[in-house]
């Protein structure tokens, strides 16, 4: 039988330079990696498949509710605008919370912070349904060139891991993710203000265990009015065999990068904080760190 630790050969090696370390992670690791991470204010890259497809899980929401708030942006949807839910019993399994309360509509904005803070899959589907679908999501993801990032259909847990389209919820490119931050981060799409509500709800991320794992943040600064040094806002995603987080990470003095890590095809199937390919996500994301910013993990 195996064991818990028997799966679990991956940890922090600060103490190997970056070439190494991400060498002895892909030996350790079981799936398939790809990122790719870019400083933004000197333009350095590192990249590994960083134009390869990777299956999205929950990350794709961020590129879904930059989509939905465009409409906000062009004046056909308003923040404060009252959505309907469906019915309790008729509402999509999987994360957030929107499946156990009883509350019939909400908010626009409501539903963005719950599809990204806790990734709630209801709100998810409301902001789908809203949009349109596929056919106006991915004509705004051309439009800002993003040809590979898609969400082919809502999130259906009856057909995850079924082999057809949501299968994976979306799918992406490690390049084609921190293109977006970096086009939320500069205020390149939308308003300045909505680009900053969108990443607000990244920096209110409720799932830690990616790539702010070893990063040294502290996401409760923000609510006692101090700054975080380094300062992250994530998006993760997760399904059986596939770990994947996107995000911008600031350390004073030394700027902000863009981060994108997928995995995908790891053996270990556990539900824990400790499955591996968590871990790879947050040991390729703290070399990362290190490597552009100086971090010491």
């Amino acid at each position: 039988m195996t064991e818990a630790r028997d799966l679990v050969p991956l940890g922090p090696r600060p103490d190997l330079p970056f070439v190494a370390r991400i060498a002895a992670l892909e030996q350790a690791f079981d799936g398939r990696l790809g990122y790719h991470a870019v400083h933004l204010d000197d333009g350095r890259e590192l990249a590994l498949r960083a134009d390869d497809v990777f299956g999205t899980a929950s990350v794709v929401k961020v590129a879904l509710c930059a989509a939905v708030l465009d409409l906000v942006a062009g004046g056909d949807a308003r923040l404060d605008e009252p959505i309907a839910l469906p019915p309790p019993g008729r509402r999509v399994a999987g994360g957030g919370v929107l499946r156990q309360l009883d509350v019939e509509r909400l908010a626009l904005r409501d539903l963005v912070e719950l599809a990204i803070a806790v990734s709630d899959n209801v709100a998810t589907n409301a902001l789908y349904e809203r949009l349109g679908g596929a056919a106006p999501l991915h004509r705004y993801l051309d439009g800002i060139g993003l040809p590979h990032t898609r969400m082919p259909v809502p999130v259906d847990f009856a057909a995850i891991g079924a082999g057809g389209p949501g299968h994976a919820i979306g799918e992406t490119t490690p390049r084609e993710q921190t293109r977006l931050l970096a086009a939320l981060h500069r205020h390149e799409l939308l308003t300045p203000e909505l680009c900053d509500l969108l990443v607000g709800c990244m920096a209110r991320q409720h799932f830690r265990d990616q790539l702010p794992r070893w990063l040294g943040d502290n996401v409760y600064a923000q609510f006692h009015g101090r700054d975080s040094d380094p300062w992250v806002a994530n998006k993760t995603g997760e399904l059986d065999g596939l770990r994947a987080d996107v995000g911008l990470v600031r350390r004073h003095g030394h700027g902000t990068i863009a981060v994108a890590v997928c995995t995908e095809g790891s053996g270990d199937l556990r539900e824990t904080v400790d499955v591996a390919g968590t871990l790879a996500v947050a040991e390729c994301s703290a070399a990362l760190a290190a490597e552009l910013l100086g971090l010491p993990v």
